[in-house]
């Protein structure tokens, strides 16, 4: 039997429908904050604002150069959070290797984190007290969610355990009654635990971490990573690993990423 290929534009499509439907008549703005020159980041951020746009959210755009100080970041992203005009922020990492991260986002208020980045929010997720996590690990639990993927009593392997993904995502398996492992850098015979696997999901950013001989026969597989080689965007699950063994999985490109946008605009809704 063919794997379901869990595409994530039916999703995205979905999400889309209800947004606009809440958006209607509304006047919401959407600031994206940048520090540097990260191409990555310039990309994502060019796509958060075409995805605004198209559903009539207004867009602030703050971008600081490479050499901006701390003082000067901070001080740019607290007149952000003081804006009432402003109804999300969303800092786009990585920053500059001379601002100190958790120091900034200290300046970001709280109840405009489009990204459950602040201390307050982080501790809210662990507490289990709010819906709003990360955008990408909500995504995958969209994808699941969409193609019917059950979730209670089955053991989830997480491969890769950072902060922007691999831990977030953990704790909205757990409160799903999911029984997780989770695999680090340092977990030692990683195959014959990802074996044991009725889902396995990768956040590494490593391709081909995980082959054929890894997953059982029948295993869901969510591949959240990203990684270029040779000019094209592959994930972390070997191909021959999710055609061949996988009964349900994740493309990349086309899968986890396509949705994550779109759930970036669902924390929005918090504000209405």
């Amino acid at each position: 039997m063919e794997p379901i290929i869990m595409a994530g534009k039916p999703v995205a499509e979905e999400i889309r429908r209800n947004l606009r439907e809440k958006f209607a008549g509304k006047e919401l703005t959407l600031a994206t904050f940048l520090v540097g020159d990260n191409p990555a980041a310039h990309v994502y951020k060019r796509s958060l604002l075409k995805t605004a746009a198209s559903l009539g959210i207004h867009t602030r755009d703050v971008e600081l150069p490479e050499g901006a100080s701390q003082e000067e970041a901070e001080r740019a992203l607290r007149a952000l959070s003081e804006d009432p005009r402003v109804d999300g922020i969303l800092p786009l990492v990585p920053f500059p290797w001379h601002i100190s991260r958790m120091q900034l986002i200290r300046q970001l208020d709280p109840e405009k984190d489009m990204d459950c980045i602040h201390p307050i929010n982080g501790g809210k997720l662990y507490l289990g007290i709010t819906p709003w996590g990360p955008c990408t690990p909500r995504s995958c639990m969209a994808l699941l969610d969409y193609y019917k993927i059950p979730l209670e009593g089955q053991h989830v392997v997480m491969v890769g355990y950072g902060e922007v993904v691999g831990r977030p995502l953990t704790l909205m398996l757990m409160g799903r009654y999911a029984t997780v492992t989770v695999c680090r850098s340092r977990t030692k015979n990683l195959p014959a635990i990802t074996r044991q696997a009725d889902i396995i999901i990768s956040a590494v950013g490593k391709p081909d971490l995980i082959t054929e001989d890894m997953i059982r026969e029948g295993a869901v597989v969510v591949d959240v990573g990203i990684n270029s080689v040779d000019g094209k965007l592959v994930g972390d699950v070997s191909e021959a690993a999710k055609k061949v063994k996988a009964s349900a999985y994740t493309p990349v490109p086309g899968g986890v990423g396509v949705v994550s946008n779109l759930m970036v605009m669902e924390t929005l809704t918090r504000r209405l």
